[in-house]
């Protein structure tokens, strides 16, 4: 898929196409359509509600397919029952955000056994034996967003005759004890340590949300009075707390994550200059239904074990790059 089009689809997120005015498809045709389940672990954090928003835009513009959105809502229990029903269903492919992986070793063994293309979502789907898995490297993310810190408060110091690099650092996590919110964590900090005078002063789960991202920011101006920098998790959250700091705002430097195009999206935040940077998390859907089609096209496809998508630092010097060429090229098949 071009790299254009790729990109209009997940950042633009224009209107979902209406299904043309066509009389009903004969139930032979119906028999042949390929059933894709997408099941989330939690749809109402923003980087998978995009992700179900973009298989929802695909599946519905591409004729002999047909798609079922499942939410576990953060519940593994839900997600277990939900995976279940879906292959009593026969699908052709399964997409598989796990909230816990351990519940579904030996279901995924089954259905890949059975036939089903099984595409993990996410680094949690890595201990799965599904047919591929698909990644972005949380902890880069963190290393990334710790590699602007360092060098936003260099130079900050450098502009105000400091001789000594210093700051104070708050970091909103997702969550409090998710996989995903730990490696972005030990990432971020691999790269404040090689700058001692850096230290993180305030560290709370915002739930992902742009309340959460306030309510934090807040609670961090209570305790520390005054920092220099707020790490994010996501862009909701970098958005709440630009909106909390009132007054010292222009004081503190926020950098966001996911990099999206929208109305808590990093891309646009940045360009409108209401966060300083965010960290681009590739959505994994491109990906996936490359693999889908090639499958489909060719039975006896095997797509790689896992592949890793890589993320992007998007600043004010990058954003308009970004948004006229579209994102690095995804891995090939």
């Amino acid at each position: 898929m071009h790299t254009n089009s790729r990109f209009t689809i997940f950042l633009l997120l224009v209107s979902l196409a209406l299904l043309p005015a066509c009389k009903k498809p004969s139930t032979a045709k119906a028999a042949e359509s390929k059933l894709i389940v997408l099941l989330s672990s939690d749809a109402q954090q923003p980087y998978e509600k995009l992700q179900t928003q973009m298989l929802t835009r695909i599946a519905l513009n591409r004729e002999g397919y047909s798609l079922k959105s499942l939410d576990a809502a953060g519940s593994a229990e839900k997600q277990a029952k939900q995976l279940a029903e879906a292959l009593a269903e026969k699908p052709y492919a399964i997409l598989l955000a796990p909230v816990d992986p351990g519940l579904f070793d030996a279901s995924v063994t089954k259905a890949v056994n059975d036939g089903v293309l099984v595409i993990g979502l996410g680094e949690n789907a890595t201990p799965l034996p599904c047919s591929s898995t698909l990644e972005v490297d949380q902890r880069q993310l963190g290393h990334l967003a710790g590699e602007i810190a360092v060098r936003s408060l260099t130079l900050k110091a450098k502009e105000e005759a400091k001789s000594d690099v210093i700051g104070r650092i708050v970091e909103l996590r997702g969550d409090e004890n998710s996989p995903l919110c730990k490696a972005r964590h030990e990432g971020f900090m691999e790269e404040l340590g090689k700058s001692p005078g850096l230290v993180l002063v305030h560290d709370a789960p915002g739930s992902w949300t742009r309340q959460g991202g306030k309510d934090r920011t807040a609670e961090a101006l209570r305790l520390q009075s005054s920092f220099d920098l707020i790490y994010a998790h996501n862009d909701a959250m970098a958005l709440g707390a630009g909106t909390t700091l009132g007054s010292q705002r222009q004081q503190v430097l926020i950098i966001g994550t996911d990099g999206f195009q929208g109305e808590e999206g990093g891309l646009s935040l940045v360009n409108s200059g209401e966060i300083d940077a965010s960290i681009y998390q590739p959505p994994l859907i491109d990906l996936a239904w490359m693999i889908i089609l090639r499958r489909a096209e060719d039975p006896t496809f095997t797509p790689k074990p896992k592949y890793r998508v890589a993320p992007l630092a998007i600043t004010p010097k990058t954003v308009e790059d970004l948004r006229r060429n579209g994102p690095p090229p995804l891995p090939a098949l």
